[in-house]
């Protein structure tokens, strides 16, 4: 805001310009986390609670412990749940700080890539109630790799289209990329493994990001020492 009160107090067109296009930027930022924080609570509020809220006083701590385990499915739906989001949150936060101009493109993907967190809930209440199957672990599944892949789409669409300040900073964007390729791969592959393995797909979630990590490391690394052997 200060800025912008100078860039108006000097007549400097360009600046109030620039400011303006940041302002907007802000402003999605601040309205992506917002439904990325109701998008979890939602995701709480349909937790089980042991024995009931209608006899809680008088239900007895080992029938609490019983009927926590009948929800153990819920349970950990949701602590996965709330780690898919916490991880498309923090990538989020990683990427759009790069973003000073948030064009229609840019607005587009990330209003499709919020309809996919709003619904996570309920991909996730699928995943959780009854006898798990194909459609209902395919489902949640096939959810994730989408979003995923559409903010796989974001970070090119800034790549190209956002002034990133430094040479660094470019490379920081492009490494930005393995994370989010990495995790949408993993969970449109667990869909065919799920028919081979059944539930111990599950474990491709996991899997994922822990290659990805590796790989990207291992990258690094030989980058690194390609750029020493230059400049010796």
């Amino acid at each position: 805001m200060e800025r912008l009160g100078a860039g108006e107090a000097t007549g400097d067109l360009d600046l109030i310009h620039r400011e303006m296009e940041f302002a907007a930027a802000e402003r999605l930022m601040f309205f992506t986390d917002a439904v990325v924080a109701i998008a979890l609570t939602v995701l709480a509020l349909d937790l089980p609670i042991p024995g009931g809220i209608q006899n809680l006083n008088s239900v007895s701590s080992s029938d609490m412990i019983n009927d926590a385990r009948r929800h153990i499915d819920d349970y950990l739906a949701f602590l996965i749940s709330f780690l898919v989001i916490g991880a498309h949150w923090r990538i989020h936060h990683r990427v759009f700080r790069y973003v000073r101009v948030a064009n229609r493109q840019i607005i587009a993907l990330n209003m499709y890539w919020l309809l996919l967190i709003v619904i996570t809930p309920f991909t996730t209440k699928t995943l959780s109630i009854g006898d798990q199957n194909l459609l209902r672990f395919g489902l949640y599944a096939t959810t994730q790799a989408m979003q995923f892949a559409v903010f796989a789409v974001i970070i090119v669409v800034i790549i190209r289209s956002q002034p990133v300040p430094a040479p660094v900073d470019m490379q920081r964007l492009r490494g930005s990329l393995w994370p989010p390729l990495a995790m949408a791969a993993g969970f449109a592959i667990s869909i065919p493994l799920y028919v081979i393995i059944g539930q111990a797909a599950f474990a491709a979630w996991g899997v994922a990001p822990i290659l990805s990590n590796l790989l990207h490391g291992q990258l690094q690394r030989r980058r690194r020492a390609k750029a020493t052997e230059s400049v010796s």
